[in-house]
């Protein structure tokens, strides 16, 4: 056959419009119960093919639009592209469901196959002997994105070992996939009391922050500075007035300088020029420095 050969599709059920018609047709025989009355059982029982004068009942009008109606019903639906879902009375009515029998999901998203003859399990509960019946539809991923259908499902990207987060300067390893495996920060970075500092990628190091005010320290006043991280050798420090000295005897200039430096730290010196009286320099406090540290 060709699909070219396909029959014109049903759009009503026969009878659809006779309310006098019998609906639906009992099962089980009725001959000793209605006289003539049709079933799926009988059909039209014997009586029917009698003579009237013999006493026989001709065939009635409303079985035969009633039988014909709930043929035509299914046609329709079928037509139409429906599906039927698991019944399980209708299960328990044909003995189970032969194998290669396919049911509507109860989602309505799809179908299942029954495996095995004389099915009687429910297979939207998961009951033995069904599987997805959508042989050209994809019902799971598996691999770096897993998801289980049917229907929509949410897909599950897996992970790649790398932890989320914000990296600055990353270097990283991208695999054949293009997935970012390893990553970590070029550049790392922090700070605490002492200050603060940042690490490049070639492990240069830069350090940097402000000493408190100094106290009265006479003409030379120091300071002791902790870096907020070592340095893994002695660095260069440059060391900046911040604020300018305060005291009983002002001056007018200073200057400051590192002094006994180590990789740890070094001691911040602060040296007056000359007072404004110009009787000498003396009395320095309340000056602050800024400092910077570079090295390895």
């Amino acid at each position: 056959m060709e699909l070219a050969n396909a029959p014109s599709q049903l759009v009503e059920a026969w009878a659809a419009g006779d309310s006098s018609k019998t609906n639906p047709i009992p099962v089980p025989s009725q001959q000793g119960v209605t006289p003539g009355a049709a079933s799926w059982t009988d059909g039209f029982p014997p009586l029917c093919a009698e003579p009237i004068a013999s006493g026989g009942i001709p065939p009635s009008k409303a079985d035969m639009n009633g039988g014909l109606y709930q043929m035509s019903a299914v046609d329709v639906w079928m037509c139409a592209g429906g599906g039927f879902p698991y019944n399980s009375a209708f299960s328990a009515s044909i003995g189970g469901y032969p194998k290669g029998a396919r049911v509507l999901m109860a989602s309505g998203n799809g179908y299942w196959v029954s495996t095995a003859d004389n099915n009687v399990t429910d297979p939207d509960t998961g009951g033995a002997g069904w599987a997805s019946a959508d042989e050209n539809a994809i019902t799971a991923l598996t691999g770096d994105v897993t998801a289980a259908g049917p229907g929509s499902a949410a897909a599950t990207l897996a992970a790649s070992g790398v932890s989320a987060g914000s990296y600055i300067g990353a270097d990283i390893t991208v695999d054949a996939k293009g997935r970012i495996t390893v990553a970590s920060s070029g550049f790392t970075f922090g700070s605490n009391s002492n200050g603060n500092w940042v690490k490049d990628p070639t492990g240069l190091i830069r350090q940097w922050g402000t000493t408190p005010a100094f106290g009265s320290g006479g003409s030379n006043a120091q300071e002791a500075v902790t870096f907020p991280t070592a340095f893994t050798a002695t660095p260069n420090v440059q060391c900046t007035l911040s604020t300018s000295p305060t005291g009983s005897d002002p001056q007018d200039g200073a200057t400051c300088y590192g002094f006994g430096k180590s990789a740890t730290g070094f001691t911040a010196t602060v040296t007056a020029v000359v007072n404004i009286g110009g009787s000498g320099a003396s009395g320095i406090s309340g000056v602050e420095v800024d400092w910077l540290a570079v090295g390895y």
